[in-house]
């Protein structure tokens, strides 16, 4: 249609003629072949479209109402996904659901440990997949793409249109006969558009009883009689095929360039319902994983330190790290960790270990004095990472060094990626340098463990074989050395226990 009108348009501009002559002579043969149609829409002289058209759309509003109402009825465009999708399912794949909600993967937290509650959701997502071959996928998503054309399509406004023919038509209301009146053009150019949106798209030669049954299934009737759609779906056909519509615009917007776009586009759902139901599985567990930790966290806390509130570092902490957090760049990873280190430094290693440390290292006669220096060394270098953490927590202050350099990037970061790297290249060097003194903390607390240990298997015999006067250096304990090497092994386990909790992972292995 209008092929040899378009190259009669084209060619008037290198030939020299009249370019708004030759759209004229271009938009009167479209007029022509509109005319040769079974609809005359159209006034050529006016620009008006003729009652006809809003008798048309008149008689699909009311064949669809029903329709309309129906899909309307359903709570949000989630429901008919919701709908496809449970009609898919099997009985198995509804008993694996049913056990990867949050209640039932809560309450079977309750009775097993996390690794049976992982190792059961696992299982279940395994029933609730492996049921989906690529049939069962193809089938369900083309049957979910199909109510969504027939759902849109009925929902088109067609009272908003009609009411511009005929100001007094009422919603819904059949049972007068509109007097429709011919109306400009220009007043119905988007509606033609928005029309052909939601019509040009339908399958026009599919089966559609699996989505009238579906319908019916819910609502208790059909949609509209299978005879009526398939009515609708030879008009709407004739109008498309024939490009009706398209030369309406055309000639109302006296644009003979204008063309219909349209594509129709399959919608995949299945594969984002697995996902979906395995991330919501996955979150759950991820959840009471955080509240087993934090119990976990919190019980140790209080053993170590008599108290689960306990002081965090100044800047390398929570607040410190909020505003890159709230960006997407990164964050202060060990904070938490690194602040209970700090504080079992200061408050036991410093304090009960030194002094346990002097009697056992100092006072103590070693049977061989190469036995006594790694735990010596142990000790001092523990005291030293204190100063180390106090200079990392120091060097975020974002008045000096790295904390500075962060701050000034960080307005920026949203449109700057080099000014985004920069800051995540400096996140991760904090980061590293924290997990790189977390983990050399808790090497040097294993290895004075393993010492104490030592000498306290040592200290029940008969002759002591480690240190030879500890009947001697006892008497600096009130006689009770053992009780404080039992003591200080107890609480450096605990501590290491604490640590276990928050994974180390470095950007640049050591």
């Amino acid at each position: 249609m209008g092929g040899n009108f378009l190259k009669d348009l084209f060619g008037s501009f290198f030939s020299g003629r009249d370019p708004e002559a030759q759209k004229k002579k271009v938009l009167k043969g479209i007029a022509k072949s509109l005319s040769k149609t079974k609809y005359k829409f159209y006034k050529m002289g006016s620009n008006e479209v003729d009652p006809s058209f809003a008798k048309f759309m008149f008689e699909l509003y009311k064949a669809v109402s029903p329709a309309q109402a129906m899909i309307q009825s359903f709570e949000n465009p989630n429901a008919l996904k919701k709908l496809v999708l449970n009609r898919s399912l099997t009985e198995k794949q509804i008993e694996a659901i049913d056990n990867l909600t949050e209640t039932a993967i809560t309450e079977l937290a309750r009775k097993q440990p996390l690794k049976a509650v992982n190792e059961s959701i696992r299982a279940h997502m395994e029933t609730f997949t492996s049921a989906y071959d690529s049939t069962r996928i193809a089938k369900t998503d083309a049957l979910y793409t199909k109510l969504m054309y027939f759902a849109n399509f009925v929902q088109y406004d067609f009272y908003f249109t009609l009411k511009k023919f005929d100001n007094t038509i009422k919603e819904h209301d059949f049972t007068k006969v509109p007097k429709f009146s011919a109306i400009n053009g220009s007043y119905i150019v988007e509606d033609l558009k928005n029309f052909i949106d939601v019509a040009w798209v339908l399958p026009f030669d599919t089966d559609w009883s699996d989505v009238f049954k579906l319908i019916k299934s819910v609502k208790g009737a059909d949609p509209l009689p299978m005879g009526t759609w398939k009515k609708i779906l030879a008009r709407v056909k004739y109008l498309r095929d024939n490009h009706i519509l398209e030369m309406l615009i055309q000639l109302i917007s006296e644009n003979p360039l204008y063309r219909d776009e349209y594509s129709q586009k399959e919608l995949y759902i299945v594969d984002d319902y697995i996902a979906d139901i395995k991330k919501a599985a996955e979150n759950t567990l991820e959840e009471l994983q955080a509240k087993q930790k934090a119990g976990k966290v919190d019980g140790l806390l209080v053993q170590i330190f008599g108290t689960n509130e306990v002081e965090h570092l100044k800047y390398y902490n929570e607040a410190g790290s909020a505003p890159f957090e709230r960006k997407g760049i990164g964050s202060f990873a060990y904070g938490e960790p690194l602040g209970y280190l700090k504080m079992f430094i200061l408050d036991y290693i410093k304090k009960d270990i030194r002094e346990l440390n002097d009697i056992l290292t100092v006072r103590g006669e070693w049977a061989n004095q190469q036995l006594a220096t790694p735990m010596s060394d142990a000790f001092h270098n523990l005291v030293d990472i204190s100063a180390d953490i106090t200079a990392l927590d120091n060097s975020v202050n974002e008045t000096v060094d790295l904390g500075l350099k962060m701050k000034t990037h960080l307005p920026r970061a949203d449109r700057d990626k080099d000014s985004k790297g920069i800051i995540q290249s400096t996140l991760n060097q904090v980061n590293d340098a924290a997990g790189k003194l977390i983990k050399k903390a808790i090497n040097l607390l294993i290895s004075y463990d393993r010492n104490l240990k030592m000498i306290l298997e040592d200290c029940v015999k008969k002759h002591q074989e480690l240190i030879l006067n500890w009947n001697d250096i006892d008497h600096f304990a009130e006689g009770q050395l053992k009780q404080m090497s039992i003591d200080a092994y107890k609480k450096i386990f605990s501590f290491v226990s604490l640590m276990q909790n928050f994974p180390i992972e470095l950007t640049e292995e050591e």
